[in-house]
């Protein structure tokens, strides 16, 4: 009985540190998408200010081109 005992106190050891790493792989899983979201969104603002300034470049050329 006390073997018995034994064996199931330690898979139970195993099971609530097991439980442990998962939560903690989550949590650093969640910080690195939140952290690609950012890179995300200021990658597409500087494009959107990259797009924008080739436009006001294209018009300023044709200006000069005109003259």
């Amino acid at each position: 009985m006390k073997k018995i005992l034994n064996v199931a106190f330690v898979v139970m050891l195993l099971a609530v540190t097991s439980c442990k790493d998962t939560k903690q792989e989550e949590a650093e899983t969640e910080a690195a998408v939140e952290q690609i979201e950012t890179i995300e969104a200021e990658t597409e603002e500087i494009m959107e200010s990259v797009d924008q300034n080739a436009e006001e470049l294209k018009e300023e050329l044709n200006e000069l081109d005109t003259l």
